[in-house]
């Protein structure tokens, strides 16, 4: 580290979620070691019960930033990302916890891989299971394999994996289409030059990591997996019904502006089968018409 360029930017979305951040940003600097470290916090709600502030106090070296009104994940993070000076750039989630050893790795790794322009870690669920990470671009048969949830008699499966990132054991480093966006390392070039989420296209949350790996890898930038690695991710607390709409808004709005008709034609008809078959193995009332809400997105469009 220079004295005027640190390591790390590390940003971090507080919507709500003040214990866990507090966690997050404990493991953040408890794993730290010799690292030059630059947080950012934004806080996304008012600050009425003063949780935000006395989190400010207990951790005085954070750059907090207090929105007047509520932005997107995507607007959040754009907010941080300006302003950081770090060598590498780290979009990090609340309901994140990081592991020893995690980040030192990360930054080793894309010393070690120039070419490397983006680099997810593993991700493991609270209880230490395996959280897949690992995504394919829209294409049929992943879609499929995803929809139905079929993959999962797959998992771990690596010949499946050449063919549906999701089943790929996570035991080794891969260069996947995409990963899901808990936690990235981005080269500072790759930010320079490709710039950061799409708050326009995504003004909430769910669609704004594809997006942004599709651009850096066409601006022929590579993305690895590296599982040395290790963060817990304890997933969002939101209603899992509305999640997966948002998840497939997040993914059809990213076929309506990069994929061609004929693509995300095929791609939304193969997911629509998949939907249709949960659907008709929905438990109850409220399942089933969420089922029904994605059947309506994907048969018309994000438009």
């Amino acid at each position: 580290m220079t004295a005027s360029r640190p390591d790390l930017s590390i940003c971090i979305v507080n919507h709500n979620t003040p214990e866990l951040t507090r966690a997050c940003l404990r493991s953040i600097f408890a794993t730290a070691g010799g690292l030059g470290l630059e947080v950012f916090v934004v806080n996304n709600t008012p600050d009425t019960d003063g949780a935000f502030s006395a989190l400010v106090r207990d951790f005085p070296a954070v750059r907090a930033i207090q929105n007047a009104a509520p932005l997107g994940f995507a607007a959040n993070q754009n907010r941080m990302l300006c302003q950081a000076s770090g060598r590498y750039l780290v979009p990090l989630n609340s309901d994140t916890v990081v592991h020893p050893g995690a980040l030192r790795t990360l930054i080793a790794f894309m010393d070690a891989h120039p070419q490397v322009g983006l680099a997810g870690p593993k991700l493991v669920y609270a209880d230490g299971r395996l959280q897949p990470s690992c995504r394919n671009f829209p294409a049929l048969l992943p879609t499929f394999m995803e929809a139905t949830g079929l993959w999962r008699l797959f998992k771990g499966n690596r010949w499946m994996a050449r063919y549906v990132a999701l089943c790929d054991p996570h035991t080794d480093v891969t260069e996947p289409d995409w990963l899901s966006g808990a936690c990235y390392i981005v080269r500072r070039d790759v930010y320079e030059h490709v710039g950061g989420y799409d708050a326009e296209l995504f003004p909430v949350m769910y669609g704004e990591d594809i997006e942004w790996c599709w651009r850096i890898r066409r601006a022929g930038w590579r993305i690895a997996f590296v599982p040395e690695a290790v963060i817990t991710h304890l997933e969002s607390q939101s209603a899992a019904s509305d999640r997966l709409y948002l998840m497939y808004e997040g993914s059809v709005k990213f076929m309506d502006r990069w994929c061609s008709p004929a693509q995300s034609f095929g791609v939304r008809t193969v997911a629509s089968v998949g939907v249709l078959l949960r659907w008709l193995r929905a438990r109850d009332a409220h399942e089933r018409a969420a089922y029904r809400r994605i059947l309506r997105l994907l048969l018309t469009g994000s438009r």
